[in-house]
């Protein structure tokens, strides 16, 4: 006499899994704290203004970055408690009319408006590429 042996996976069974949230207790308040004193002090770091581009310069660095497929570096022309955000590195995967569609490196997908740009330039392919 054979008897099959049945074998199913928790995700089978009706099992749901917390991901992260169940390890988010094994995380000590001085890691957590250290943590938030990391982010505070890049927060603090001043980013200094790069020089405002025209209008055809940006179009140019966008229309070859999406063509030859490189990658930049944008600053926004958004001030924030006195100082500019640091530059985006991103990967120009689309436009329409005004708007920029944008690949970060993180995978997520954004737009711009041309007019928000302050300055773009060409970054080393293995900054984006390296893992």
């Amino acid at each position: 006499m054979k008897r099959k042996i049945i074998h199913r996976t928790p995700d089978q069974l009706g099992y749901k899994d917390r991901g992260k949230m169940k390890w988010m207790g094994l995380m000590l308040s001085d890691h957590t704290e250290a943590l938030t004193q990391m982010a505070q002090q890049e927060e603090k770091i001043e980013v200094q203004a790069k020089p405002q581009q025209t209008l055809t310069e940006r179009s140019a660095y966008l229309s070859q970055a999406y063509l030859a497929k490189k990658p930049v570096a944008i600053q926004a022309n958004i001030l924030q408690n006195g100082s500019y955000f640091k530059d985006v590195h991103c990967m120009v995967v689309g436009f329409f009319e005004e708007t920029i569609f944008l690949k970060l490196k993180n995978g997520h997908m954004v737009e711009a408006a041309l007019a928000e740009i302050r300055n773009i330039e060409f970054i080393d392919p293995h900054l984006w590429f390296e893992k």
